[in-house]
């Protein structure tokens, strides 16, 4: 069911089914209009269930090491590149040299370390093996503080942090819609970054 065809028709073919009930429930108090306006509501709700269902599906796709629903779940050169450029400003603002010289080798050296630690933890293999020995991932959908669409339709906002955290203490996951919803971007949590160094 990832694929994002089967999404289109059921969501075709509900609006059709909805059409015809409204017509016949609705047609003596909405008139006309009711069959479109059914329809109408059942594509809404199926637009609003789909990201919740892509999360899921994401879900179920690391805790079984799918990589093939990986591949298609979650976009990873943009969030690879997302937390590099987070953990890289991190870094960026801690080191302080008075030589300019050594400045520059210490923030050569910060960036590589971070470009081979991304490369090496941030893909389907790495985080599966984490979702699989029961890490931190292992059970992503208790720790969601906040799910819903942020400033657009096509965008979708999950916040992840432990119960009763601050807004600083959660990790916020941007899914975006192309023909199919994919995870995109994960803004590491502020205090996070702010423990490095």
């Amino acid at each position: 069911m990832s694929n994002p065809l089967y999404w289109i028709l059921g969501t075709l073919l509900l609006a059709l089914v909805a059409g015809g009930l409204a017509y016949g429930l609705t047609t003596s108090k909405l008139g006309r209009y009711g069959p479109y306006i059914g329809a109408g509501f059942v594509l809404a709700l199926v637009w609003t269930a789909w990201p919740y269902w892509a999360i899921y599906d994401l879900q179920t796709a690391l805790l079984s090491g799918d990589k093939v629903r990986l591949s298609s779940r979650v976009d990873w050169t943009s969030v690879r590149d997302g937390v590099r450029d987070d953990l890289k400003a991190a870094y960026s603002s801690k080191i302080i040299a008075i030589d300019p010289r050594m400045q520059t080798l210490s923030e050569a050296y910060s960036r590589a370390a971070i470009d081979s630690v991304v490369e090496q933890q941030i893909n389907p293999e790495a985080l599966s093996a984490m979702a699989q020995a029961g890490g931190e991932v292992s059970e992503p959908m208790a720790a969601v503080r906040y799910a819903f669409f942020q400033g657009s339709p096509l965008v979708f906002r999950m916040d992840l942090g432990p119960t009763f955290s601050t807004q600083e203490e959660r990790t916020i996951y941007l899914l975006e819609w192309n023909f199919g919803w994919r995870l995109k971007r994960i803004i590491v949590a502020p205090y996070l970054l702010k423990g490095l160094g």
